[in-house]
């Protein structure tokens, strides 16, 4: 075969933005997927617990800079429709998540129970991951990547979580976990707010400069559109290797 010599050039003039962004990003991304670095996202530290609401326009929240989920976590096939954003803060007693997730149709229970957890892992359609959910799993200790979190918040504000050393899964160990969502019909986006107690995420709190790992998901039932913030390129979350870096700064 004769080698391609010389400069080369693609022209992309007249192409629309979606086009350019597939061409030149997405699918580079795809290509280079699993020798990409683990993504950062560092959590400023606040002076001052407050109580989830589900509403992300109180000033604290504006100073958390977003990250974004627009990948399958499959394949990191881009689904920019979807861009979900989520931003972290932290106090010294609790950890706080803030998801902003655009919609055209939820997937929920249609008989909410806020105050059930909806699992069983021997049935299909019936556990809260079967419909609309966010979700964050957190491995306070990378020296133990087996050994994490796991917490789910539905539309509805139903919500799970668990301790996972795989392959075991707890059910029944209780975080203490608060959450609170606003869904906005007019503009078709939900927020969801999170507060998760720092005692139960790890034996010492963490200072200015800890590195724990996580990762961030979305399950959208009516796009089909399973994110990840950190692509797991596996058929399951649980892909803990691949779980990104979660910083704690000032």
């Amino acid at each position: 075969m004769t080698p391609i010599q010389g400069d080369w050039t693609i022209s992309s003039i007249g192409l629309p933005a979606p086009v350019l962004r597939k061409i030149y990003f997405d699918n580079a991304r795809k290509l280079l997927a699993r020798s990409l670095p683990l993504p950062v996202v560092r959590a400023r530290h606040i002076s001052q617990d407050f109580q989830p609401d589900g509403e992300l326009d109180e000033p604290v929240w504006q100073t958390a800079k977003p990250v974004v989920m627009e990948y399958s976590s499959g394949d990191y096939s881009a689904r920019p429709e979807m861009e979900t954003t989520v931003r972290v803060l932290w106090s010294n007693d609790s950890l706080y998540l803030a998801y902003e997730s655009p919609y055209t149709k939820l997937t929920v229970f249609d008989s909410p129970k806020p105050e059930a957890e909806r699992y069983d892992m021997d049935k299909k359609g019936v556990s809260l991951w079967d419909r609309d959910v966010v979700e964050v799993f957190i491995a306070s200790d990378p020296a133990n990547m087996k050994h994490y979190t796991e917490f789910q918040v539905a539309p509805t504000n139903e919500k799970l979580d668990l301790i996972l050393d795989l392959p075991k899964r707890d059910f029944d160990w209780s975080s203490g976990f608060q959450s609170a969502v606003k869904v906005d019909k007019k503009t078709k986006r939900w927020t969801c707010e999170i507060r998760i107690p720092m005692k139960s995420l790890a034996s010492t709190k963490p200072l200015a400069g800890t590195q724990w790992r996580l990762n961030f998901f979305r399950c959208d039932r009516a796009n089909n559109a399973f994110l990840a913030w950190s692509p797991a390129l596996t058929g399951s979350f649980h892909t803990p290797e691949k779980f990104g870096v979660l910083e704690f700064v000032e």
